[in-house]
């Protein structure tokens, strides 16, 4: 998997990092994931990782709600992605002549 960075615009932080790890059959979910999860957090730094998604920048209080928003945004990926076909069929039909 190729390596997805997303930085913030403020530099170099010197913070906690943390992996939350995303199970292997999620994975290819992460690209569209943490361009969502970065407009959730500007200030912090994601990673798409082997293991999951490496945060950087993250206080100790943050972690619990960062790794819910991660997780959240990853399955509504794999929702929107998995769905797309279906969609993109019913509107064909709903607007075919």
């Amino acid at each position: 998997m190729a390596g997805v960075e997303i930085f913030d615009q403020m530099g170099p932080h010197s913070a906690d990092q943390i992996t939350i790890e995303i199970p292997p059959n999620f994975r290819s979910f992460l690209d569209g994931a943490l361009v969502r999860v970065q407009a959730q957090y500007p200030s912090l730094r994601f990673v798409a990782s082997a293991a999951g998604v490496e945060v950087a920048c993250i206080s100790p209080g943050d972690m619990a709600d960062v790794r819910k928003s991660v997780l959240h945004a990853v399955y509504r990926e794999k929702i929107y992605v998995e769905t797309l076909p279906l969609r993109q069929a019913l509107i064909e039909a709903v607007t075919a002549k």
